[in-house]
């Protein structure tokens, strides 16, 4: 291959400003990112995981595969509670939240305690957003399981609109 084309190819993991030819410091990948909860104040200060983030992340959240000598059958132990809240856990730096109207300092026992005590809707948003913050995480999933969670959502989808309905039809009474 020649050497403009190698660059051509790696073009797409360098910054737009840099020019071809000047060499580049991967040593200190860092991407950041805020996502913000529904108020448009409140936020999480999230950061994509680096090779070494992602090698803890995999090591602490790892499956277990058993095969049963007799059947053949193999069986996986999936915990995605414990998944979840170790990626959130893996990617959030910071915040700006408040309880009981006073800024709460960001730590990681703070984190778990949230995590212990929010709103599953919000975890669920935070948790889509560090997904998309780190695109590698996304690739794991199969088609079978995104099938699945458009079923689970499609289900959703129905009780809302039959929510929405009954509360409309209770306001206009």
């Amino acid at each position: 291959m020649e050497d403009t084309q190698v660059r051509e190819d790696l073009s797409t993991f360098t910054e737009d400003s840099v020019q071809p030819g000047q060499q580049q410091d991967y040593f200190g990948f860092q991407q950041l990112e805020q996502y913000y909860l529904p108020d448009g104040v409140s936020y999480f200060e999230l950061q994509a995981m680096n090779e070494g983030q992602k090698s803890k992340f995999q090591k602490v959240t790892q499956r277990d595969m058993i095969l049963e000598k007799g059947s053949g059958n193999a069986r996986f132990r999936i915990d995605p509670a414990v998944e979840r809240h170790e990626l959130i856990i893996a990617s959030v730096t910071g915040w700006n939240l408040k309880r009981g109207g006073d800024s709460m300092m960001f730590s990681d026992r703070n984190l778990k305690e949230f995590l212990q005590v929010a709103n599953p809707k919000i975890v669920e948003g935070l948790e889509l957003a560090i997904r998309k913050l780190n695109p590698w995480l996304l690739a794991d999933a199969t088609v079978e399981e995104i099938d699945k969670q458009i079923e689970e959502l499609q289900e959703l989808r129905i009780i809302a609109v039959e929510r929405e309905a009954g509360e409309e039809r209770s306001s206009s009474k």
